[in-house]
């Protein structure tokens, strides 16, 4: 097989396209021709990192039609897909990137070694947006702790971008991509048309052949070298606009997929239970009453409850427009002083789409009057006057006091919750808008005999905005909702009837939520409108100084090369202003504004020192340390350090090893933001139910349900959520203490001289973290609450008063307050290949082929919950997904390139990206991961994607690109919507595997 993915691979583009597994990125880029690596501030003429770098050329952007550094990135082995442009439910419009799995939060962003500010005021890992892409010239990703030289959050690793500083000339660049889909999937066609035929219009068929999702970038550079080549000024201007793609294009996305059959072993199309027209739930008990019950389309009350279909609103790419410009400049005025300057400007603008709004499934009428319907509401057709009030022994009649105004109903239906689709109002949309300025003043040069200095000063700022459209106010609604008829006969709001003393909201119009639609006067009364604003700025200043010591003698007696030292001081200053309009701070649960700041000062030192060398058996022997001091003004301090060893017994190999203690402090937002109701998704239970304690005869006993806040009242009256879907309360925590990372790194490094061109690497990786900064997930706090009866997981359940649900109104849900929680340790081993030769040394013709093969093997991904969690609740979620396992954790993956350039003007490149199967979690016998599950979740297949592209300079000024990649047109591995979470969308994780289709893209460059 891998010959012929070799033979099919035979591809693109130069050679500097390809991902480089060397060690010393930028060689002879410092002065004097001295390496520097990513993850040190050493300068050496035979340094070689301790950790494994791996490395992507700017040229890969252009090759294979990249216009979101995500998208590049997160083909990377090494990484997990995180928010990006196919997040849309909870999108933070930012691009991230996640190493190893560990959370985008524990992975440090920088721009030529210096640090990105926060993302957002929403969000705080860094986001890709703001990294200037006409102007990188290589990506270089560490993975492993890298405190000790960059301070807090590298405890994942670092992905660096490095910038052009050197441009001379000028430089025009356009591309144009876009998604092409066949839907050819008869099973999931045939599903669609028979649930359209069962509810028309809902579960429309995609057409058979789909475009979509165009993507235009035009970018500009100019630059030119100043006072006799001393210096360089390079500027550069972007602009990228990225169109929609909806979920109702793909035949696997057009509904929110179910299970069905003996075992679950066929598709169903599901959705939410909230719905248009209304599903209703008898939570107050009434005697003869269904628990649940609906409304049809004629206008009538029966028994059960209809999904809604959502999916087909969703996006799974947001539209995004992107302006962006900058500067960097420096200038030689002498050895000791080089002054430079960094300078950028983005604006980002990305819109997220999901499905219209629910009146999350409770209206209160009333000023906490009336809980309920009443009886004498004027919407209510007779039969469904008659199957809610009359046969219940209700009156339907309203009462009027002596003066003949109305006085209010003679009968209310206590306890009937009203589950209704917002959809006159259209879908939901989160415009967000994202403004960053980043400004580096800095200089360096020589200062005494060996030593150099880098002094500089970084101040960001990022700017957010959100507008909120499409959701319904709730005391509107609820205002709305309660209509009546006045002494004259109209129909009105009560709080507008006759001498009603609560009358203060003339423009309220009564709202019809018992036919198929409501009026457009009710529809904009209800419409809520709600913004944020916010800002985040990073101030950093850093000074540092190195140096080797061999010209003054400090040299090891068996070496050549004196020791290398770097030593400094750094200050950094992170803040956060976080404002919600009063809308979003009235809500039942209130989102409360968050101002608050983390400083800290820091000492750093490292040392590199060549112990033997050109010795038999140790042609070179060094030792690596670092070592970091942070005294936070939040009142902890923290130090961190790094060890390491390299080892070449003879020129053709090396053994590297290193030991380092990382630490990432607590952010403002996990420290001080407030508390917020978002939805999180259950694991199904062995009845096909979410909540254990739902539905007439629940899995669960009295007993247990009683455990988790349910009374005898409401047992066997819980209506589920036929989504998986329920409400987490979650809030910072000013208590947090600092998270601490032990990483082990060993490898070895083989170059033969009889292969010239071939670099092989191993390296194996431990990282641990513990004290986890997070929340106890509901689908371990649930069972263990259950089984237990353990008060603190129990107390981590708040059930609705009323109904005992754990989803309808915002009375019900789960606790996830930021605290210290237990250890994740993921190990594995990262695998890279890089061979290039000219075709003229083996007499075959012209030209040179390069071959390039980066994976990793995942070999553990172990979560201890708590610190003192039994060994039945530690868990493993190596080569599973879902659940508490989250996103898939394959146990392989890689990305295997091949270029052919014939002659100097044309490539070829082909790539294949592969990824292996994983189980849904259930399927482990891990008594924390055990359960029942559907058999069309059992597995997401494993995924090769192949992608083939070509370049022609017509000449040396004017290049062509043009490629496909997802060459194949592979549909992404599917599962239910219930069992997706952690990034899921659309019945799978687009952000992980292709979920678009073919993309195909053309590209342009042209020089002066």
């Amino acid at each position: 097989m891998l010959g012929t993915a070799v033979a099919f691979a035979v591809v693109a583009l130069p050679a500097q396209a390809q991902d480089s597994v060397t060690d010393a990125a930028d060689a002879g880029a410092a002065d004097g021709g001295d390496i520097v690596v990513t993850g040190s501030r050493l300068r050496s003429p035979n340094l070689e990192s301790v950790s494994p770098v791996t490395t992507v050329s700017g040229e890969e952007f252009a090759i294979r039609g990249t216009v979101r550094t995500e998208d590049l990135v997160n083909q990377l082995p090494q990484v997990f897909a995180a928010q990006g442009a196919a997040n849309s439910n909870e999108a933070t419009g930012t691009a991230q990137v996640d190493l190893r799995g560990l959370s985008p939060s524990r992975t440090l962003v920088l721009i030529n070694g210096r640090r990105l500010p926060y993302g957002s005021p929403k969000n705080i890992p860094s986001d890709l947006n703001q990294v200037p892409t006409p102007l990188i010239q290589s990506v270089e990703v560490l993975t492993g702790g890298a405190s000790a030289v960059y301070g807090s959050d590298a405890i994942a690793g670092v992905v660096n971008f490095k910038l052009m500083d050197n441009f001379s000339g000028i430089r025009f660049t356009g591309n144009i991509a876009g998604f092409q889909h066949t839907n050819d999937s008869d099973d999931l066609r045939d599903l669609l048309d028979r649930n359209n035929a069962r509810v028309p219009g809902a579960y429309l068929t995609p057409d058979k052949s789909v475009w979509t999702g165009f993507t235009t970038e035009v970018s500009a550079v100019v630059g030119g070298n100043i006072g006799d080549n001393r210096g360089n000024v390079t500027a550069y201007a972007t602009y990228r606009k990225v169109n929609p793609i909806l979920q109702r294009d793909y035949d696997y996305s057009a509904c929110a997929l179910g299970a069905t059959g003996t075992g679950g072993n066929e598709f169903s199309c599901s959705g939410s239970g909230t719905n248009a027209p209304a599903n209703l739930t008898n939570a107050g008990g009434i005697s003869g009453l269904p628990t649940s019950f609906r409304v049809t389309n004629d206008g009538q009350f029966v028994a059960g409850s209809q999904t809604y279909n959502f999916a087909p609103f969703n996006y799974y790419q947001r539209p995004d427009e992107r302006y962006a410009l900058g500067a960097m400049a420096h200038y030689e005025v002498n050895d000791n002083f080089v002054p430079y300057l960094e300078a950028s400007f983005m604006e980002d603008r990305s819109v997220a789409q999901i499905a219209p709004g629910t009146n999350s499934a409770g209206i209160t009428v009333g000023a906490g009057s009336i809980s309920g319907i009443n009886c004498d509401n004027p919407f209510l057709s007779a039969q469904q006057a008659n199957f809610l009030c009359t046969s219940r022994g209700l009156s339907t009649g309203s009462r009027y006091d002596a003066a003949g105004n109305y006085a209010g109903p003679q009968s209310v239906a206590q306890g009937v919750l009203v589950a209704r689709r917002n959809v006159e109002g259209g879908a939901r949309q989160d415009d967000i808008q994202h403004q960053s300025y980043r400004v580096v003043v800095g200089a360096r040069g020589e200062i005494a005999g060996p030593f150099r200095y880098d002094v500089y000063g970084l101040y960001s700022k990022v700017s957010y905005r959100s507008r909120f459209t499409g959701d319904a106010n709730r005391q509107r609604t609820a205002n709305a909702f309660n209509a009546v008829r006045n002494s004259a006969g109209q129909i009105v709001c009560a709080i507008n009837a006759d001498a009603n003393p609560n009358n203060n909201d003339a423009r309220c119009s009564p709202l019809d939520y018992f036919g198929p639609q409501a009026s457009q006067a009710a529809t904009d009364y209800v419409a809520e409108f709600k913004s944020i604003t916010g800002d985040t700025n990073l101030v950093n200043v850093v000074a540092a100084i190195d140096g080797n010591l061999g010209e003054w003698g400090f040299t090891s007696p068996f070496a050549k090369n004196g020791v290398a030292v770097a030593f400094g001081y750094e200050f950094r200053k992170n803040s956060v202003d976080y404002q919600p309009d009063e809308i979003y701070q009235a809500a039942a649960s209130p989102e409360l504004p968050i101002n608050g700041a983390i400083e800290v000062k820091e000492f750093f030192g490292e040392l590199n020192v060549p112990l033997i060398e050109d010795v038999p058996f140790f042609q070179n022997v060094s030792f690596e340390g670092a070592y970091r001091y942070s005294d936070y003004d939040s009142g902890f301090k923290t130090d961190t350090y790094k060890l390491g060893l390299n080892w070449s017994p003879v020129r053709d190999f090396r053994f590297r090893g290193s030991y380092q203690r990382a630490v990432r402090a607590p952010n403002v937002i996990e420290l001080f933001s407030s508390q917020q109701l978002f939805e999180v998704e259950l694991t199904e239970n062995a009845d096909g139910s979410y909540d254990p304690c739902s539905g007439a005869t629940p899995i669960a006993s009295l007993v247990q349900c009683a455990r988790t806040g349910v009374t005898a009242a409401q047992y066997g009256n819980i209506v589920d959520n036929p989504a998986g879907q329920f409400n987490s309360l979650i809030g910072g925590n000013p208590g947090l203490r600092p998270e601490t990372a032990k990483t082990l790194s060993l490898g070895a490094v083989f170059e033969p001289r009889f292969m010239p061109g071939l670099t092989i690497s191993l390296d194996y990786f431990d990282i641990k973290v513990e004290g986890l900064v997070g929340s106890v997930n509901p689908n371990l706090a649930l069972p263990n609450c259950l089984n237990s009866g353990d008060p603190y997981f129990c107390g981590l359940i708040q059930r609705s008063p009323g109904s005992g649900s754990l989803w309808q109104g915002e009375n019900g849900f789960f606790r996830r307050f930021n605290v210290n929680t237990g250890s994740l340790q993921t190990k594995g081993v990262d695998v890279a290949v890089d061979y290039r030769m000219n075709l003229d040394d083996l007499g075959i013709g012209g030209g040179r082929v390069n071959f390039n093969l980066v994976g990793t093997y995942l070999d553990s991904y172990r979560t201890v919950p708590l610190p003192d969690s039994p060994t039945s609740d530690i868990y493993e979620c190596k080569g599973l997904y879902a659940g508490l396992c989250g996103r898939p954790r394959p146990e392989w993956r890689h990305k295997f390139m091949t270029t052919w350039a014939p002659t100097e003007r044309f490539g070829l490149t082909g790539t294949w990206r592969y990824v292996s199967s994983v189980q849904i979690a259930q399927t482990s016998d891990q008594p924390a991961l055990t359960g029942s599950f559907s058999g069309v979740n059992r597995e997401l297949g494993s995924r090769s994607y192949f992608d083939l592209a070509a370049s022609f300079e017509v000449r040396k000024d004017l290049t062509f690109r043009a490629g496909v990649n997802n060459l194949f047109d592979n549909n992404p591995p599917l599962t239910t919507t219930a069992a997706i979470e952690d990034g899921g969308n659309g019945n799978t994780y687009p952000q992980f595997y292709d979920a678009a289709g073919r993309y195909l893209f053309l590209g342009v460059t042209a020089g002066f």
